[in-house]
């Protein structure tokens, strides 16, 4: 089942708010994830796994080596 960006990005602030317990009020999609939101490589092994599950399909860890921000994530994901 294909996702709007939009059920994307929900999902994205869904896990980030129960994971790793991050305020609301800073999940913008121009939210840095490491500058901002104190994810590292670890959480974001995490997010992925969250994300795979969401989308019922595999994920390419490599495809997100430049996604920097929340709405970059979701733009990775949105276009597969």
């Amino acid at each position: 089942m294909a996702h709007t960006k939009q059920e994307i990005l929900d999902h994205i602030n869904g896990v980030l708010v129960d994971l790793f317990e991050i305020e609301e009020e800073k999940l913008v999609p121009e939210a840095k994830l490491y500058d901002d939101l104190d994810i590292d490589s670890i959480d974001t092994i995490d997010l992925l796994i969250e994300l795979k599950k969401f989308v019922g399909r595999d994920i390419d860890a490599d495809a997100f080596i430049d996604a920097r921000t929340i709405g970059e994530v979701a733009d990775v994901i949105h276009k597969m």
